[in-house]
């Protein structure tokens, strides 16, 4: 179903963008600079791959309904980030051990400015998105598109 939400097509186009540009970095990071996926990326990028293509069909068709079967995934991926940055950045953090069979989750592949490091652009992604939906819905419900 078609809406005519102009504003909230934007912001889902935007969201759009950052899940793919998302993807791109995480598949150039494992896949042409050869840096390992330990368990919790893989989850992040289940969470986080999927988007891009139910994002895009909803941007380019214009259907901003897609909002209420994306929302979840970002806010999922961003529970496993998270997790993965603690892990990182508290030695001895991991009440669960999700990484104890294959690669480690505490590897820290590159960190700039002291802080930044994979899991948490992977937050900084997940919380864009989750902002940029919940934007294209408040717009969306102001002009009254039924949900």
């Amino acid at each position: 179903m078609k809406s005519n939400a102009q504003g909230a097509h934007w912001f889902l186009f935007i969201a759009w963008l950052v899940a793919l540009f998302a993807m791109l970095f995480s598949l150039y990071s494992s896949e042409v600079v050869g840096m390992s996926v330990c368990h919790l990326c893989w989850y992040q990028r289940v969470c986080l791959f999927p988007l891009v293509l139910i994002l895009g069909i909803g941007a380019f068709n214009g259907d901003i309904h897609v909002v209420r079967y994306a929302i979840g995934l970002p806010i999922i991926g961003c529970v496993f980030a998270i997790y993965q940055y603690l892990e990182q950045m508290i030695p001895g953090f991991s009440p669960i051990n999700i990484c104890s069979v294959g690669g480690d989750c505490s590897v820290i592949h590159f960190k700039w400015l002291g802080f930044i490091t994979f899991p948490l652009l992977s937050v900084f992604a997940c919380v864009i998105i989750v902002l940029l939906l919940c934007l294209a819905k408040s717009i969306a419900s102001r002009q009254s598109i039924t949900w």
